[in-house]
């Protein structure tokens, strides 16, 4: 096991060098830079102050250089200043993290919490409405665009029945507990059910295969309820798979979270990135990458540990 996560972590760092080393050198081919955005190619400062700027932010220097110097400065753990903000990167993304952690975790709680018991009843009575009913529901939630989702739950909820607020993680003036629950209700049920049909899905498959097994009829025979049958023989196999899958959804739902976080005015990674993007701040950019990167490769090497303890035929020899 020591030798497979020491073989899997340089994997993983050569996995982020790779994907910074792209990113940086994409960011280099688009047109324009962060002066541009602040106003430097539009009259409002001399051609020598944004030489001078330029100079100074190391813009004029060969892209390879650039990102050489940006990774030696990430080796020291100096992510660099941003741009738009003016303090430095780390600063900017620790502020933004926990609320986007608070999201995204909640609304994946919430989507494993509701898809496995849907997706093993809806596995348990295979073709009943229940399971037609489930699929539907399941297709609903892979298939609808987040941003129309967003704009139904808020057109309804928010607008028509006054339940929750559209915008914001706390009301002004008011940073009560209680105040964050009710701003996290419409784009938590948004995450979690946008994840919910995949989990439904794949519980109902993986669920299916398994309690067709004849140890399973073995376990009711031998006097055991059709709950402890499902809970501690059935799932048990299948939540292999379905543990994949939830690990699996979050690369894409980092991505689905940006698009959450920017309706609803979160003050998270997401919309950071969106933010930093627009106002091409590279050195924002690489430390959201950097940072997302880490997080959805730590994902995957916990993925293969937990694995390798749910199924004992996995073996990290």
């Amino acid at each position: 096991m020591v030798r497979y996560l020491y073989e899997r972590i340089l994997s993983a760092m050569l996995t982020m060098f790779i994907v910074t080393a792209i990113i940086y050198t994409l960011l280099s081919l688009v047109q324009g830079s962060a002066l541009d955005v602040m106003g430097g190619s539009g009259g409002e400062m001399s051609h020598a102050d944004y030489e001078a700027i330029r100079h100074n932010l190391g813009l004029d220097l060969p892209v390879w250089a650039r990102y050489g110097q940006w990774l030696r400065n990430v080796l020291r753990g100096d992510f660099g200043v941003s741009y738009r903000y003016g303090v430095p990167v780390g600063e900017v993304i620790a502020q933004r993290f926990g609320p986007s952690a608070l999201l995204i975790g909640t609304g994946l709680a919430f989507a494993v919490l509701l898809g496995l018991p849907i997706g093993i009843m809806a596995a348990h009575r295979p073709g009943s409405l229940w399971d037609r009913l489930s699929s539907f529901f399941a297709l609903a939630g892979m298939t609808a665009p987040r941003f129309i989702i967003c704009i139904t739950f808020i057109y309804f909820f928010s607008f028509k029945l006054r339940l929750t607020p559209s915008m914001g993680m706390h009301t002004v003036g008011n940073a009560s507990f209680g105040d964050l629950v009710i701003h996290l209700i419409l784009p938590v049920s948004i995450i979690a059910f946008s994840k919910m049909g995949y989990l439904i899905k794949q519980t109902r498959s993986a669920c299916l295969e398994v309690f067709q097994e004849d140890y399973l009829n073995t376990a009711r025979a031998k006097g055991l309820s059709e709950t402890e049958v499902i809970l501690k023989h059935g799932l048990r196999t299948a939540v292999a798979p379905i543990l994949t899958q939830a690990m699996a959804e979050i690369p894409e739902l980092v991505g689905s979270a940006a698009i959450v976080e920017k309706i609803f005015g979160w003050p998270g990674i997401g919309a950071l990135m969106i933010e930093a993007i627009r106002n091409r701040d590279v050195p924002l950019i690489m430390g959201v990458t950097l940072v997302i990167a880490v997080v959805v490769l730590l994902a995957n090497i916990f993925l293969d540990i937990a694995y390798g303890l749910l199924d004992p035929r996995v073996s990290y020899r």
